[in-house]
């Protein structure tokens, strides 16, 4: 995320070049590359001889771009610098300040490799879509942009490069059916493996939402497992938008005990795999099947590379979920995201947050939870309630990661406005920089570290923060630079530590009602279970 939200100006790249550092095989091609990469390197070798496919770094495209060479595929993350994370960790700084991935994707483009031979180049990606609608094909270079997932298109278009035939500009892949599903044979970065497709929560800000949802089966999953491993790879990362859903019937919110125990049983098995993190999630499966993390955390405490001293685990290994809340406020989730709440009511949202974070902490689960800022429609009253949400919350231990309101290509929110960091109003400013704190306090354990964190706002704040992002930067920068809270009580609307202590864990029994036919979360966990989880049933 450092890479996707740091200001390049702001960063020579001679302090981060090292980091960029990948190894390679003898011949110059890449060990290691992105998923997505690699899909598309196993769909070309179905048609072409491994001797005329290369899957190479960046700094290596001038051992593989030459008179013979008739495309280049390029994948983007983050390509003009309009991600989610850039709208904060960027801007913060001022102006719209490119952040070092965008700035490392144009040195791609702008390979002399590229510029001499002028191959075509495809460029696909999660960000693929920033070029079209920032119109910088030219200035990138950019002969065909692939927007969506490519499985069914790819092969025909590497093809027409191959004959000399134009190609389109944009191209809009239909979405792959379960059968043009493919499992790369080789290592992929960080290990990943893809373990779902979709979603079904239909969140409005969302694109895989809209996807085909289905699981991947647990043998061709081994399989991308065992050729991570062969190449020397010793994390494997299942990803999926949400892992509770894996091997999920009907309704699709009443995770399969079974079958998500018996897949991290199986890869944390493979000899070779020393760590195996957790993916992105949802937060109510957690009530509808406590035991269910209960296990998952036996399986995988023991293969997990996080560590903290707030863990109860023996080795203080904990799990880090990606799960997004992305607001306090029930008004706004539901009219933003009510699937999220499933099987409960959205009406309930803070209660079903509060609940489900106890039951993960309980496990040694500490999530990282992303909130949205400026979602379309947000009031005062939405920004109250989402600081009352991090007050309830202040005891348990979350990491926060908090953005400024994104458009999406393909989602129902695309032509929404954009937030930038000088509109924000001073509720804003004081729910992202008192979830900063609140993170910096579990995540930064050093005393010295986490002092220079407060230091450092302290310092930024007089030196750039008051003339870039205005007065109602002030107060909340204070509070997560440590001035005390009596000092800030009278300017801000949290009033940090003062009131009850709020629910405990295990203070009292979640009986939040679910939306089905009037029944209980238990009844209703219970009708849909196909088989008795062996280790103990849904709960």
């Amino acid at each position: 995320m450092v890479f996707a939200s740091v200001p390049a100006q702001f960063a020579p790249r001679r302090f981060y070049r090292k980091n960029l550092t990948q190894p390679v095989n003898p011949d110059g091609t890449a060990i290691v590359m992105p998923y997505g990469t690699r899909v598309v390197e196993a769909i070309l070798l179905r048609h072409y001889p491994p001797e005329d496919v290369a899957v190479c770094h960046p700094d290596n495209l001038h051992l593989f771009v030459g008179p013979r060479t008739r495309a280049v595929g390029v994948s983007t993350h983050n390509p003009i610098g309009v991600a989610f994370s850039t709208g904060v960790y960027s801007n913060i700084f001022g102006g719209t300040a490119r952040p070092i991935n965008a700035y490392e994707t144009e040195r791609v483009f702008r390979n002399p490799a590229l510029r001499k031979y002028r191959p075509k180049v495809i460029v696909g990606g999660a960000g693929s879509w920033q070029i079209e609608r920032m119109d910088a094909f030219d200035r990138l270079g950019a002969d065909c942009v692939v927007i969506g997932r490519g499985e069914s298109v790819i092969a025909d278009l590497f093809q027409m490069a191959d004959e000399g035939q134009p190609l389109p500009r944009v191209v809009r892949a239909p979405e792959p059916s379960l059968e043009q599903l493919v499992i790369p044979a080789k290592r992929s970065t960080f290990g990943i493996v893809e373990m779902t497709r979709g979603c079904g929560r239909q969140c409005a800000f969302c694109s895989p939402t809209l996807e085909t949802r289905f699981s991947v089966r647990p043998d061709l999953l081994l399989e991308a497992v065992k050729a991570n491993v062969r190449d020397g790879g010793r994390v494997i990362f299942p990803v999926s938008e949400d892992i509770f859903i894996y091997g999920a019937g009907a309704p699709f919110y009443v995770p399969n005990a079974d079958a998500l125990v018996d897949f991290y049983e199986s890869v944390a098995a493979v000899k070779g795999v020393d760590y195996v993190p957790l993916s992105h999630a949802t937060i109510a499966p957690a009530l509808v099947n406590p035991h269910l993390i209960q296990e998952l955390s036996r399986i995988l405490l023991t293969k997990s590379v996080l560590r903290n001293p707030a863990s109860t685990h023996p080795e203080k290994t904990f799990l880090a979920p990606l799960i997004g809340i992305e607001t306090g406020s029930a008004r706004l989730a539901a009219l933003t995201m009510a699937g999220k709440a499933l099987p409960f009511d959205i009406r309930d949202w803070q209660d079903i947050v509060v609940e489900a974070i106890q039951v993960l902490n309980r496990n040694n689960w500490f999530p990282v939870c992303t909130f949205m800022v400026g979602l379309p429609g947000e009031t005062d009253d939405d920004m109250k309630q989402s600081l009352d949400l991090l007050h309830r919350l202040r005891h348990n231990t979350v990491l926060y990661v908090p953005s400024l309101f994104t458009p999406l290509e393909d989602t129902r929110m695309a032509g929404g406005p954009t937030l930038k960091s000088r509109a924000l109003t001073k509720l804003q400013w004081e729910f992202i920089l008192t979830a900063w704190r609140q993170s910096l306090d579990f995540a930064v354990v050093r005393k010295r570290s986490n002092l220079a964190w407060k230091l450092g706002m302290y310092g930024f704040y007089y030196a750039r923060g008051r003339w870039v992002h205005g007065p109602q930067f002030k107060y909340p920068a204070m509070r997560f630079a440590g001035v005390p809270e009596e000092k800030l009580a009278p300017h801000l609307y949290l009033k940090w530590g003062s009131g009850e202590d709020g629910e405990s864990a295990g203070a009292r029994q979640p009986r939040l009602v679910a939306k089905h036919a009037g029944t209980t979360i238990e009844e209703l966990a219970r009708a849909h279970a196909s088989q008795p989880f062996s280790a103990g049933g849904p709960a």
